[in-house]
C-alpha cells in the first residue's frame, strides 16, 4: 500500500486542519479511509453500544495539488485508525509553509509522516523541513464492512438549522441545567429546544426555518416530531462551525435519533445522535 499527497496552498492547508480539528472534538480515535477521490473520517460507535456515528467526507481534488494512492482492494482504498487530534496538531503552525506533504510510511511502525516546508528564520531563502510522524494502525480488509457509509434513516421531520452560532449560544446557556435537551421540529419550519427539570422548565423557539427539497416518497404525514438527546454531544456538532459549512440540516426520527449534516461544496459531515432514556 502506498499513499502520498501534497498541498501548496496555505488556505487549503488551514481548511484541512480546521476540518480534522473539528472531527477531533467528537472522538479520540477514528477511521481514516483514503480512496482515489476522497478522504473520509469515520466513527461508528453504534456497532458497539448504540452510540453516535460520524461520517465526514472530503473531496481530495479541492485540497491537494498532488495525490497518489495504491490501495489494498480493487477500488484502491486504504483504511487506518488514527488520532484526529494528533493529525490536526501536526498541521498547526503552517501559516508560512510553502508546502505540506503527507505520506504513509513505515518506520518503527506504520505512520502518517507529515513534512512541512518552512522558510528559515533568518530569511536566507533556505527552507526548513519539519516532520511529524502520526502513528496509525492499518485496518484489516475483513473489518472494512464496518466503515461503510451509514444508511439514511426514515426520518419524520427535516429542516435547515438556524445559524449555528445562535444555536451554540442557546445550548451554552442551558447545558448547566440538564444533561439532555428535547429537540422538536415541525414541517412548518419551527424548532424548539426544551429542558425540563424539577426546578425549572425552559424552551427556546426558532421559526421560519427553510425546509430541504424532499423526495416525493418521503412521508410527511406527521406534523411534528421530537427526540431527547445528550446536550453536550449536540453542542459538539454545533461547535463544528469552524469547518466553514454554509448549511446545516437536521432530520428527526421521532423518539429515536437526530441525524445532522454540515454541508459545503467540498466537505460533508454527517452526525448520528441517538435518543436517550430520561425515565
Amino acid at each position: 500500500m502506498r499513499f502520498k499527497a501534497k498541498l501548496f496552498d496555505v488556505q487549503s492547508i488551514t481548511q484541512l486542519q480546521n476540518i480534522i480539528s473539528a472531527v477531533s472534538k467528537f472522538c479520540k480515535t477514528c477511521c481514516l479511509k483514503l480512496t482515489e477521490d476522497k478522504m473520509y473520517f469515520i466513527l461508528n460507535d453504534r456497532l458497539v453500544c448504540g452510540g453516535t456515528t460520524i461520517w465526514c467526507e472530503v473531496t481530495q481534488s479541492s485540497f491537494f495539488d498532488e495525490y497518489r494512492i495504491e490501495g489494498k482492494d480493487d477500488k484502491g482504498a486504504i483504511l487506518m485508525s488514527v488520532s484526529p487530534e494528533n493529525l490536526s496538531k501536526s498541521l498547526c503552525n503552517t501559516m508560512n509553509a510553502s508546502s505540506v506533504k503527507i505520506k504513509l510510511a513505515k518506520k518503527q511502525s506504520a505512520c502518517l509522516s507529515v513534512e512541512i516546508a518552512l522558510p528559515s528564520p533568518g530569511g536566507s531563502g533556505i527552507q526548513r523541513l519539519v516532520t511529524h510522524d502520526v502513528p496509525v494502525h492499518l485496518i484489516p480488509l475483513t473489518h472494512w464492512a464496518e466503515y461503510e457509509e451509514p444508511g439514511m434513516p426514515e426520518f419524520d421531520i427535516s429542516f435547515y438549522l438556524p445559524p449555528l452560532k445562535r444555536l451554540r449560544n442557546v445550548l451554552e446557556r442551558i447545558k448547566n441545567l440538564s444533561n439532555h435537551v428535547t429537540v422538536r421540529g415541525a414541517w412548518t419550519g419551527e424548532l424548539t429546544l426544551s429542558v425540563k427539570t424539577e426546578l425549572v422548565t425552559t424552551k427556546t423557539y426558532f421559526t421560519d426555518l427553510d425546509i430541504p427539497q424532499l423526495d416525493s416518497e418521503v412521508d410527511t404525514s406527521r406534523a411534528s416530531a421530537e427526540v431527547t438527546v445528550d446536550i453536550k454531544k449536540l453542542l459538539l456538532f454545533v461547535q463544528s462551525q469552524g469547518m466553514g459549512a454554509s448549511k446545516a440540516i437536521c432530520n428527526i426520527v421521532h423518539n429515536r435519533a437526530l441525524q445532522l449534516f454540515l454541508l459545503q461544496d467540498d466537505v460533508q459531515l454527517q452526525y448520528y445522535l441517538p435518543s436517550i432514556d430520561t425515565s
